[in-house]
């Protein structure tokens, strides 16, 4: 097709065309002729990832094309990704961060892998128009007049440096926040979340302790505590303030050292009414070591009467636990609680006693199990063998498909 009639296309199918292509490539559209010289000073959305910078042969380069993009840019940027190693300086970040505070932005990824943190320029805070924020390796302190984010959905930090104190402002100054991923950030004394829209929470990181205040919307969580800095100062059940208040809360992932912050203060005789409505619960790290860890993973799984997906990560074990085989022997006889349950996935299955034991129970607890399925990291015993055994167990389903692979 030619390019004069190409640009007989109507506008909005223009801006398409160049939206779908790479930065570089729509910015050599240029050469087409006059009437397609300056057309690409329009695109909405400006990606400087990873791709981008490849095709330069240091990073001065780079940067010279990337002022030259904003200086002759038209018109509102409604999207704009950096994501670079080792690329800039603070005075550039500053720069580009004064030219995007006039232009609508929506939504904002600064991953930027220096090797240092660097404090966020002021004029990110005025971005008003702001909807999904994207930081790394960087300081978030917001200016004292700060007043939130009033239309922000999203927000995903990683190593990121801030003042819990004044993360908690920002979170009840970002009414409509619906998804908060903190990966790796600052340690918590007290993390509290407060977000009546919330609908899913990420976290990997320390915090003494937990609590989700007021969330009604909530329905994922994934949480992963570092095994460091636990609060063994509590008074009540930690299980009882964590899950204070989730009524939507349908998928729930636990890791880390989750299961023994949860087992802190002992565990209550009622379950909290937040788990309810969970259909998937996936638990990483899982010591088969450790009797309080298998009894809060047991407590949780039995607590939840909707429950149809489970996914047990294996922590390596090498040696054979008798209070944990007890116990588990003792929940196969007595407990038929997961009604509803339907799947069931081994993860970075050994073969030790202590595992055989957990398939036992969930095999005499589960009526409407359709499929279990053990994977292996490659160092299974006996294999198929042990997989004839399990065949063998007594099971409430009489439909259970076995499934083994080895990894």
């Amino acid at each position: 097709m030619k390019s004069s009639t190409i640009s007989n296309l109507p506008c909005n199918v223009l801006d398409k065309i160049l939206g779908s292509l790479p930065l570089k490539d729509a910015v050599k559209t240029s050469i087409l002729s006059k009437d397609w010289r300056y057309k690409w000073v329009t695109r909405a959305e400006l990606d400087f990832r990873s791709e981008f910078f490849t095709s330069f042969n240091d990073n001065q380069e780079a940067k010279k094309i990337i002022y030259q993009v904003l200086r002759l840019h038209q018109g509102p940027v409604l999207k704009f990704t950096l994501q670079h190693p080792n690329l800039i300086c603070y005075r550039d970040i500053y720069n580009w961060m004064l030219f995007l505070s006039k232009k609508n932005v929506q939504e904002l990824t600064l991953q930027i892998f220096t090797g240092n943190k660097y404090h966020l320029p002021s004029y990110l805070f005025t971005f008003q128009q702001l909807r999904h924020l994207d930081l790394d390796m960087c300081f978030f302190h917001p200016p004292p007049d700060f007043k939130g984010f009033a239309k922000l959905i999203s927000i995903n930090l990683q190593h990121v440096i801030f003042d819990p104190t004044i993360f908690r402002n920002l979170i009840t100054k970002c009414p409509l926040l619906e998804s908060l991923m903190l990966t790796r950030c600052t340690t918590f004394d007290v993390l509290e979340i407060d977000a009546p829209n919330l609908k899913c929470f990420d976290f990997l990181g320390t915090s003494k302790f937990i609590c989700f205040k007021n969330v009604p919307m909530l329905k994922t969580v994934d949480v992963c505590l570092n095994r460091i800095l636990m609060d063994t100062s509590t008074f009540c059940s930690n299980l009882t303030k964590f899950f204070h208040f989730m009524p939507s809360l349908e998928e729930l992932e636990l890791g880390g050292s989750s299961l023994e912050y949860l087992n802190m203060g002992g565990i209550p005789e009622n379950p909290p009414a937040a788990l309810n409505n969970v259909k998937s619960l996936c638990i990483s790290d899982m010591s088969f070591r450790n009797v309080e860890e298998v009894s809060s993973a047991v407590y949780l799984i039995t607590s939840c009467p909707k429950l149809q997906e489970l996914t047990i990560e294996c922590e390596a074990v090498g040696i054979v636990v008798e209070p944990v085989i007890q116990f588990l022997r003792a929940k196969a006889i007595s407990c038929g609680a997961m009604k509803l349950l339907k799947n069931v996935e081994m993860r970075y299955f050994i073969g030790f006693e202590m595992e055989i034991e957990f398939v036992k129970f969930i095999l005499a607890s589960a009526p409407v199990l359709k499929e279990i399925f053990i994977w292996s990291s490659g160092q299974f015993h006996r294999g198929t063998q042990m997989m004839d055994e399990i065949k063998q167990f007594h099971r409430e389903s009489p439909n259970v498909r076995f499934k083994f692979e080895e990894m």
